[in-house]
């Protein structure tokens, strides 16, 4: 639960709904709207500087689209409350659970039912938090092992594409971009070994896992010993 103001971020690609829902939020005293972004990309620098409670998201935008980013963000910014408001909100292609954002909001009813969503939202904290623990790692070999995975994702996107399961592999991108950050301060700080862990959304351990356990064997084995560790880690299905 958010009692301090909370600080949103908001994220549509047309600069009028930015206007529009940023100058409504502004008389809100529970509100501080800190930053606007154009598309998910942006999304995910905005995020990393202004440190947002809250992120109002659409979902169709150029670059990168919202059903992108969320997976990404769960890993990134795991208390971070994302409130979809789009025109596909609620639609019957259902997002799937990696992208499942923590209220979604249709356009065309007005800005009341969203005001009203976000006081509802910081009400409660997210309850889908999970802890993914990797143990000491030696921070030579994590970081060679997240090179290899820099350089093998956009095959594996394009492969994840042809078979449907995008979700997922936005979902381990966001899980390697965190364990990136933390690895990159271990070896500025030239450090030999480091405990690592990361704090992600249930749904979106779960999409990683499934991303991860569907590599080709040899791919797999480039990214040891991380690969090893996070399957061990995260989430599986049913749990």
């Amino acid at each position: 639960m958010i009692t301090d103001t909370a600080r949103v971020l908001i994220v549509d690609d047309k600069p009028d709904i930015r206007s529009i829902v940023a100058t409504r939020l502004r008389i809100e005293p529970a509100f501080d709207v800190v930053g606007e972004a154009s598309n998910g990309a942006e999304a995910m620098a905005r995020v990393g500087e202004l440190k947002p409670d809250v992120m109002i998201l659409d979902l169709q935008m150029p670059v990168m689209s919202g059903e992108e980013v969320i997976p990404i963000l769960r890993s990134l910014a795991p208390e971070l409350r994302i409130v979809v408001f789009s025109a596909y909100a609620g639609d019957e292609r259902r997002l799937t659970a990696a992208e499942q954002p923590d209220a979604e909001i249709r356009k065309g009813t007005g800005l009341k039912p969203l005001v009203q969503g976000l006081h509802q939202l910081l009400e409660t904290p997210p309850l889908d938090l999970v802890e993914v623990d990797l143990g000491l790692l030696e921070v030579e070999c994590a970081m060679r092992a997240s090179h290899h995975w820099a350089r093998l994702s956009p095959s594996v996107r394009e492969s994840a594409a042809e078979r449907g399961t995008a979700a997922d592999f936005f979902a381990l991108i966001g899980v390697f971009l965190a364990l990136g950050e933390r690895l990159q301060l271990a070896a500025r700080s030239q450090w030999e070994t480091t405990e690592v862990h990361l704090t992600t959304r249930l749904g979106t351990g779960r999409a990683a896992r499934r991303a991860l356990s569907d590599l080709a064997e040899q791919d797999g084995a480039r990214l040891e010993p991380l690969r090893a560790r996070l399957l061990a880690a995260l989430p599986a299905d049913g749990q």
